[in-house]
């Protein structure tokens, strides 16, 4: 059996909805921040892996309700 730790679940219609307004806000965010911070410095590169690791966890955390599984 494989711990839900690294499991990976079949998503709802609703689910699917909510994962993607969560990466276009992510999209969003990181776009506002690069008008703002132009360039690509050490902390630049450091706010766009924090917010890739936000996202990944906020997808994730998507599949831990029910009503987002399929």
């Amino acid at each position: 059996m494989i711990d839900p730790l690294f499991s990976t679940v079949q998503l709802s219609f609703e689910g699917l909805r909510k994962v993607n307004t969560l990466r276009e806000s992510f999209t969003e965010m990181v776009e506002i921040i690069e008008a703002i911070l132009p360039g690509y410095s050490r902390e630049i590169s450091i706010i766009r892996t924090k917010l890739e690791e936000a996202s990944f966890y906020a997808v994730k955390a998507v599949r831990n309700y029910k009503e987002n599984q399929a």
